[in-house]
């Protein structure tokens, strides 16, 4: 099934995702008005007012953080399970709509779900380690007028090309069941490297795709909060930096429940097309193994894990 296709068919996952993700916006814009209410009540000063606005922000945002991801990070691989049906079977099972299916793929995976969340953080880790390296590289070649700017372009690109290993990694794992869950994701991850061409082309694609997304509705909901704000508190100059913000946040929030998914899709059409049924390369096993700790430790996980990839039903 077309790329296309799949994203018209999912598209209640979609709306789960927005009101979910709508829910913990609203929640934020709560908890973020009662934080400054009570710092202004109490008027902290000196080296208490520090700790207060670390506790605040730091402690209280780590625990919000944890509990959103979660939550999407459950529903995204409801999706995920969907998704990888339709691409590489056209449908799901006879006796199940998509979003029965979806939930009780998560359930029986429910142990490779969550190892996804964690393996989630280490390829997070590694995104980072190859940036570094980048960034490294650039510092070499600063002599040359303007590799500042490439070179961030450069780590702007990997960023977007990797950000998607997870969801490509969970669908081949969804649909090798039966495997050892962390054997699955390192061929998995392996067969996303060794694939790199398909996978840069989509890449390059979908960068175009945020740019303009990002372009186009800054300016509108930028325009329709200012407005807004206006009529609230006209005389007040700080309500611009106000609608600045809750612009950034909210186009946030449509980028991650709505063109995400949407990225995800394409990502993961274009994954599966030439790694599903693939074999993976074991000289790129090793070299991945000696480049990146964190598929070192991945290695390690999956020779520790027990053969059965799923729980029961």
């Amino acid at each position: 099934m077309k790329p296309s296709a799949i994203v018209l068919k999912t598209l209640p996952f979609m709306l789960i995702r927005l009101a979910a993700y709508l829910v913990f916006f609203i929640g934020m814009c709560i908890y973020a008005f009662i934080v400054v209410k009570i710092i202004g009540a109490i008027n902290p000063r000196g080296f208490f007012a520090v700790l207060l606005v670390i506790g605040a922000s730091g402690g209280g945002w780590a625990i919000y953080r944890f509990i959103r991801e979660y939550i999407t990070y459950m529903i995204k691989a409801a999706h995920v399970a969907v998704i990888a049906d339709l691409a590489v079977n056209g449908s799901v099972p006879d006796g199940f709509s998509m979003y029965q299916y979806g939930v009780q793929k998560v359930k029986k995976f429910f142990v490779a779900s969550n190892a996804l969340f964690v393996l989630d953080r280490l390829m997070s880790a590694a995104v980072r380690q190859i940036q570094r390296a980048l960034g490294g590289i650039g510092s070499l070649l600063s002599f040359i007028p303007g590799i500042k700017g490439v070179v961030n372009a450069l780590n702007k690109f990997v960023d977007i090309i990797l950000n998607y290993v997870d969801e490509c990694i969970m669908a081949y794992i969804f649909l090798h069941e039966g495997q050892n869950v962390w054997k699955s994701a390192c061929d998995g991850t392996v067969l996303y490297v060794q694939n790199w061409k398909t996978v840069l082309k989509t890449g390059a694609k979908i960068m175009i795709f945020i740019i303009v997304f990002y372009l186009l509705f800054f300016f509108i909901f930028e325009g329709l909060f200012t407005n807004m704000i206006i009529d609230i508190a006209y005389d007040d100059p700080g309500m611009a930096l106000v609608a600045y913000i809750l612009t950034l946040l909210f186009v946030t929030v449509l980028k991650w429940s709505i063109v995400d998914p949407i990225i995800m899709t394409y990502m993961m059409c274009g994954y599966l097309k030439v790694a599903y049924g693939a074999q993976p390369s074991y000289d790129l096993y090793g070299k991945l193994e000696g480049m990146s700790k964190k598929f070192k430790e991945m290695l390690g996980k999956s020779k520790e894990a027990p053969a059965a990839g799923a729980n029961p039903a």
